[in-house]
């Protein structure tokens, strides 16, 4: 372990070549190579120390894979977090902001083989008075790790790409779509899911959508055995 600069190790690259795409009903803004120094960015995210998030006795976190995450503190202002307020603005023609001076480092590794091609679709609506939401994503793995990516929704029961009632209803419920800390995979999904779309990771590619649209993290084959899928991600909106 070594100090670092956030700003400077995670810098980005003074030209981004924006793009919007489809995925599923979810339109997303892309740019890929964001980057400035995407090894070393990758390097000290797969050497800094992670922690689990999400545990509960007799569940298989860390038995059949680990789970974990780092946060970093940010102090404002921070040009990768800027930048991605002026892309929403840009496309979405809403002013926003960081809803914590902090950034995310999804942290998983694979030690048996996967039992489901996906992992919980959840939404990203956790601010309660917010009026908007947006995450913003970028991985941090090399292009010989890279694997999968993040994948779109609809909740069967609704036919909802986006947070609903019957949805909420069924969270209530206690329903078995939500992840409570047992399985990273969830139990039979197609039961509840229907897979509309995907992004595929790339080294550097940032990604950004309403937070409200249904997502999880897309595992089409079992990797990350040796390496962590390793994902920063952030939440901005008003």
């Amino acid at each position: 372990m070594r100090p670092f600069l956030f700003h400077e190790v995670f810098d980005i690259n003074d030209r981004l070549n924006l793009r919007r795409e489809m995925a599923g009903d979810a339109q997303i803004v892309v740019a890929d190579d964001v980057l400035r120094h995407p090894t070393l960015a990758r390097d000290i995210a797969a050497t800094s120390p992670a922690t689990n998030w999400k545990h509960v006795p007799g569940g298989r976190n860390f038995l059949d894979y680990h789970d974990c995450r780092l946060r970093y503190p940010v102090a404002p202002p921070n040009r990768l977090i800027g930048v991605a307020c002026d892309i929403i603005e840009q496309a979405w023609s809403i002013r926003v902001q960081p809803f914590a001076p902090s950034v995310d480092v999804n942290w998983f590794t694979q030690i048996t083989t996967r039992s489901a091609d996906y992992a919980h679709p959840h939404h990203d609506l956790f601010q309660a008075h917010a009026t908007h939401s947006f995450t913003c994503l970028v991985y941090l793995n090399n292009a010989a790790e890279s694997s999968g990516g993040t994948a779109f929704f609809r909740y069967r029961p609704s036919g909802s790409p986006v947070r609903d009632p019957i949805y909420d209803r069924d969270v209530e419920s206690g329903s078995r779509i939500v992840e409570n800390g047992f399985s990273y995979w969830p139990d039979r999904p197609e039961e509840f899911w229907e897979k509309t779309g995907h992004l595929d990771m790339a080294p550097g590619r940032m990604m950004i959508f309403p937070s409200q649209f249904y997502h999880a993290a897309w595992h089409p084959e079992d990797a990350f055995f040796d390496s962590p899928r390793m994902t920063l991600v952030f939440w901005v909106g008003i």
